[in-house]
């Protein structure tokens, strides 16, 4: 990518007049060299009353004022389209700050802004947009009145780190025995800084997505040492974050991640990236407790190598990372297998949860789009995810062309080649996501913010067309292959313009409504007329995704749906509930099902172990939901959320929590639990921001008993297994029923068959 040759020192947005990108000198001379580091010393007549740091990184940046960080907050600013736009932070340091001489340090390091391949580390993505670079402005007040500011420019101090290299996926250098004196009295005699080179277009927004901190400390339960003379840590436990230890003087270690092990104990590093992904650290002279600074890892294992002595257990800790976002929901119930599911999804789902939601913690770290849409219910359900959505959507609209077309992942560093590149499951984000948060969070906002993006994209779509098919991109996507392309491509366009149409009615354009959901109709009827057989009942080559995508998205014949949903059933239960899915078929086949009170194929789809599946993951230890069905019996990602639409089924349908049709931001409610698989009980919670919408259900001595919770302001009907209805009001609630093994009413199902319509 190109880097312009002349300074831009004045696009400070409203970060403050006269603040200036700057780099070290030393740093643009040899930016394969170790990483740069700025710094300012300034005076303070009397401690302040208020002191606000706003600050601005090309690159990742940690800032600390008098030796002490300026905030929890880590790998800041977070993901961005670095030719466009970059965040600034805002921090309040008054507490840091003494009457006095103070000092103010920014390490920086390359993150993705300079992704490069320095050395044989794995590098998924090659960027260069410019200098790693930082603009900041402290902004001092006093209690006489007077205001002062520390702003960033060339009579700053700039120097090289003890961090000699950070890859943001292959790891980092570290070098403790490099001097670097950063005390007030050390850093005016570093070398004075440089204005840096950055992208021309380069403009400055304040962040609003959510900030990262650690959220966990993980202890490992195991060190061993390996055939190869180093000590493997095990964690128990795969997440992302960072591997902290406390090291001995005189030392240079390697520290190389992995999700899995070899047979004979040494560490198996392949999901980790295509080639090497590790860290060195020289201690010094001292003990050092080190972790990185500039990237993080996905892992469970980490072999360490060159320690003459053992390390402990309490020598090393995992800090799990991810956004600082409110926790909403909470599952468990009677079987552990069914619990631990639940558990392996929300770990990968925390996993995943940065400043976008991510692929993998590991070898990609991007932001693909199917996933969050495909897989919103299971990231509303456990996290507050609204205003990291909010951000990703204007990610997703920077990088729209022109013509609609929407990439892979957003921001688009380094454009993918066909077929990867354009599916309409992924654009389609622009479209479902806006709705699902509307849906999800009452915010209307969201949808006209978004809606011209959303048409622009839909014409694009409907132009793309050859033959009235879309004929492009990955398909049912399993991790591995293209599947039914054109079927499940151009039933997704129909589905899209339907939600489209629904949009257009809510923002109260009924012209552009009728427009789109007639578009829908004529490419629903394109599809069915390409795909559906109604002599043998069967859509395209009868693949269970394809069924399952067609009956989800309208495309089988109304009439004929039950038909084809009973022989979808029969296939799968003579398959011993072996499905194999990609991550498009996967909850079209699971709302389908429950959406006609299939509940007990999809229990014991969920529980199977002796193949490919849910339940196989678990018998084979996976810590984390993986990639693909065979998880940790194949070497792709163990730490991906995108197969975790199971965890809507629980909440939605074990436990029973759903929303009405109509209802927006869970103001009118549903709690519909549903029994099966044998089990005794279930509870389920999503803390809404006006309380506790929660069922808990037990079978016991011949009585159904379920207590709920109604948020303040909504309202419930409540129907228990035996069809039995109540509505209810804000508060808790018990209702007990006589028990008898009996079949779910076909009534009761009708209310989530309206849900159904209200994306299909």
């Amino acid at each position: 990518m190109s880097v312009p040759t002349s300074p831009q020192p004045d696009r400070h947005g409203p970060l403050s007049r006269g603040a200036v990108w700057i780099t070290a000198a030393a740093w643009q001379a040899d930016p394969a060299g170790p990483l740069p580091v700025l710094g300012t010393d300034f005076r303070c007549p009397d401690r302040p009353t208020s002191a606000v740091l706003r600050i601005a990184g090309l690159g990742v940046f940690a800032a600390s004022i008098n030796g002490c960080p300026v905030s929890p907050d880590l790998l800041e600013p977070g993901y961005a389209d670095y030719a466009q736009r970059v965040d600034y932070c805002s921090y309040d340091v008054t507490h840091l700050l003494s009457a006095g001489d103070n000092v103010l340090v920014i390490e920086l390091g390359p993150g993705m802004y300079r992704s490069q391949r320095l050395d044989d580390r794995w590098t998924k993505i090659k960027s260069n947009y410019g200098d790693l670079a930082a603009c900041a402005a402290l902004t001092l007040k006093y209690g006489d009145g007077g205001v002062e500011e520390v702003i960033s420019g060339p009579g700053w101090g700039g120097t090289l780190g003890q961090t000699r290299s950070s890859n943001w996926t292959g790891g980092e250098d570290f070098d403790a025995r490099v001097r670097l004196d950063t005390s007030v009295d050390g850093v005016p005699d570093w070398p004075r800084a440089v204005v840096a080179r950055t992208p021309p277009k380069l403009r400055l927004s304040a962040k609003t997505a959510p900030p990262l901190r650690v959220r966990e400390v993980v202890d490992p339960i195991g060190i061993r040492p390996d055939a190869g003379g180093n000590q493997v840590i095990d964690f128990g436990v795969n997440f992302a974050g960072w591997v902290e230890l406390d090291l001995p003087a005189d030392s240079r270690v390697t520290l190389r991640p992995a999700e899995l092990l070899h047979d004979d104990g040494t560490i198996d590093p392949r999901t980790e990236g295509w080639d090497p992904v590790y860290h060195t650290v020289s201690t010094g002279s001292r003990p050092l407790t080190w972790h990185p600074r500039f990237c993080y890892n996905g892992l469970r294992y980490l072999e360490v190598g060159g320690l003459d002595r053992p390390l402990r257990a309490e020598d090393v800790r995992g800090l799990v990372i991810s956004a600082a976002v409110r926790a909403t929901g909470d599952f468990a119930c009677a079987d552990p297998r069914i619990t631990d599911l639940h558990r392996i999804v929300h770990r990968a789902v925390t996993s995943n949860m940065y400043s976008v939601f991510t692929d993998c913690p590991h070898r990609e770290k991007l932001c693909f789009l199917e996933e969050l849409h495909l897989a919103f219910p299971v990231l509303q359900w456990n996290y507050d995810v609204q205003a990291i959505m909010i951000n990703t959507l204007q990610l997703v609209r920077e990088a729209q062309a022109a013509d609609g077309h929407l990439p892979l992942y957003v921001p688009e560093w380094d454009p993918f080649p066909d077929p990867w590149r354009g599916d309409v499951n992924w654009g389609g984000v622009i479209i479902m996501l806006p709705w699902l948060l509307h849906r999800g969070y009452g915010d209307r906002r969201v949808l006209r913010d978004n809606y011209e993006a959303m048409t622009r994209y839909a014409r694009h779509l409907l132009d793309a067309r050859v033959d009235g098919l879309l004929t492009y991109g990955l398909g049912d996507w399993d991790g591995r292959d293209f599947r039914s392309v054109p079927l499940v491509g151009t039933a997704t366009l129909a589905r899209l313009l339907a939600v489209l149409g629904q949009v257009a009615d809510e923002l109260g354009q009924a012209g552009d409504a009728a427009w789109w959901r007639n578009e829908s109709r004529l490419v629903a009827d394109r599809v069915r007329a390409e795909f559906w057989n109604e002599r043998e009942l069967t859509v395209g080559e009868d693949s269970i995704g394809e069924v399952a995508i067609a009956l989800r998205y309208g495309i089988v014949p109304e009439d004929r749906t039950v038909a084809v949903l009973d022989r979808l059933e029969q296939r799968i239960m003579a398959a011993g509930y072996v499905v194999d899915l990609g991550e498009v078929g996967l909850p079209a086949m699971i709302e389908i099902l429950a959406a006609h009170d299939r509940h007990e194929t999809i229990f014991r789809f969920a529980v199977q172990s002796e193949q490919p599946g849910y339940g196989y993951l678990l018998r084979h230890g996976a810590t984390s939901l993986t990639e693909t069905w065979d998880g940790p019996t194949y070497g792709i990602s163990q730490n991906h959320f995108m197969l975790g639409a199971i965890d809507d089924w629980f909440y939605a349908h074990l436990a029973g929590l759903q929303q009405t049709p109509d209802s927006r931001g869970f103001r009118e409610l549903i709690i519909r639990p549903r029994p099966c698989g044998g089990l005794g009980s279930a509870r389920a919670a999503y803390r809404t921001d006006r309380g506790t919408f929660a069922a808990e259900w037990r079978i016991e001595a011949g009585e159904f008993r379920l207590e709920a919770e109604v948020p303040l302001g909504s309202s419930c009907l409540i129907e228990t297994p035996d069809g039995h209805r109540e509505s209810v009001g804000s508060g808790r609630h018990v209702i007990i029923r006589p028990w008898a093994e009996a079949a779910p009413s076909t009534g009761a199902g009708r209310d989530a068959d309206r849900a159904l319509e209200e994306t299909s």
